[in-house]
Parts: structure tokens; sequence; C-alpha cells
């Protein structure tokens, strides 16, 4: 489901690879939130899921590469109520969904800080769809908009 063809594109923006960006995106994100009308839990989850993967495509995604960074997002909206949005970069192949899920440490000391994001995500999300079309990343994050 990399692509969301059953769905209506709603939105679309191209963010820069900074960590800055983030915020143009998550404001983005709010907006349409705003004009969609989605239930907060909606909100929440998509926008904490796309900080989570954009913040891991800025950090990494173009490290060692000397390509042009693109990051593009695009907001879609999908039947029985359901929010997609679909990133798409052109940094080095990374498939999120084959993270494993974190052990669960013994006792808060034995905790690892980081490395949670991916888990996140699945928690908040109803998918989390990832594809590698030519040369590009292709993540979806699905959500359910009914709340």
């Amino acid at each position: 489901m990399a692509t969301p063809t059953a769905g209506t594109l709603v939105s679309t923006i191209d963010v820069g690879a900074r960590i800055d960006d983030i915020t143009d995106a998550t404001g983005w994100l709010g907006t349409l939130a705003d004009e969609q009308g989605w239930p907060d839990a909606t909100r929440f989850a998509l926008e904490l899921s796309l900080e989570e993967a954009l913040t891991n495509v800025v950090s990494y995604g173009f490290a060692g590469t000397d390509r042009q960074p693109h990051i593009r997002i695009e907001c879609w909206r999908l039947p029985e109520g359901r929010v997609a949005l679909r990133l798409i970069d052109n940094g080095v192949p990374f498939d999120p969904t084959s993270i494993a899920e974190p052990v669960v440490p013994d006792s808060i000391e034995d905790a690892r800080i980081g490395g949670h994001g991916v888990q996140l995500m699945r928690h908040f999300l109803e998918t989390l769809d990832y594809s590698r079309e030519g040369e590009e990343n292709q993540l979806t994050l699905v959500a359910n908009a009914a709340g």
C-alpha cells in the first residue's frame, strides 16, 4: 500500500532536509487537521509519526551521499474515514518496518535511550508501510480519522 490509490490526494508539501524543516511539515499537518476536522487522537498519531519519520530521514537519510535531498509529503483521504501520509525521499534505502521491536528491559536501569520511534508509530497508526520505488523511499502512515 505504498501508494494510497483508493484515496483522494488532499495536499502535498516539499520540505528541506534540516531538523528545523520538520516544523514546517508539522505546521502544515496541523493546518490540515484543523481544515479536515480530524479527531485529536488522529492528529496526535499522525503528528508524532510524521515527526519521528522525518527526524530519521533528515538525520540519517542523506549521510554519506552527495545527492541533493528531496523530501515530499502527501496527505490522502482514504475510504472509511482513514487518513494516509506518504513520505517520499531520495535518501539511502531504509525500511523502518523491518526494525524489530525493542526488547523489554528487566529494569529501568537496563532501558536503552532512543530507538523507540518506530515502535511508537506502530502503536498509534493503523498501518505503516514501506516500499522502494526507483531511487525513492516511500513510507505510508495510515491513521483512522473516525477516532
